[in-house]
């Protein structure tokens, strides 16, 4: 009777024991899954804030700060704000600002579940 007693307890120990391993096996893919996710982005975001500087200085605004930020939404989403500081953008003509604004936002990239916004101060 006793060894069945301490087979069963042993038994139950080791599922235990692997149930544990299972789990953190599979805590562990989310994990690097979710790193691979921000390595990425993080390089998309550091390619466009360059980019955007490129069309910045094309545009005759060398030096501009720029600034990219995000909101990560409860459903996984992105809100990316592009914010763009320099004096002389006040005294860009409207035709002028909105071939700059559509210039910026060709080139975003694109991603699922992004969005981008811009300021301009």
């Amino acid at each position: 009777m006793r060894k069945n007693i301490a087979f069963f307890i042993t038994t139950f120990i080791l599922i235990l024991i692997t149930a544990f391993c299972m789990g953190s096996v599979a805590l562990g893919m989310s994990k690097d899954h979710a790193r691979a996710d921000e390595a990425y982005f993080t390089s998309m975001e550091r390619t466009y804030v360059e980019r955007a500087r490129e069309i910045l200085r094309e545009a005759g605004l060398d030096d501009a700060g720029v600034m990219l930020t995000y909101v990560r939404e409860s459903d996984g989403s992105r809100v990316y704000t592009l914010s763009v500081h320099h004096m002389s953008y006040e005294r860009m003509g409207s035709a002028e600002r909105e071939a700059l604004s559509k210039s910026l936002e060709d080139s975003c990239f694109e991603a699922e579940n992004c969005t981008f916004v811009q300021n301009f101060f």
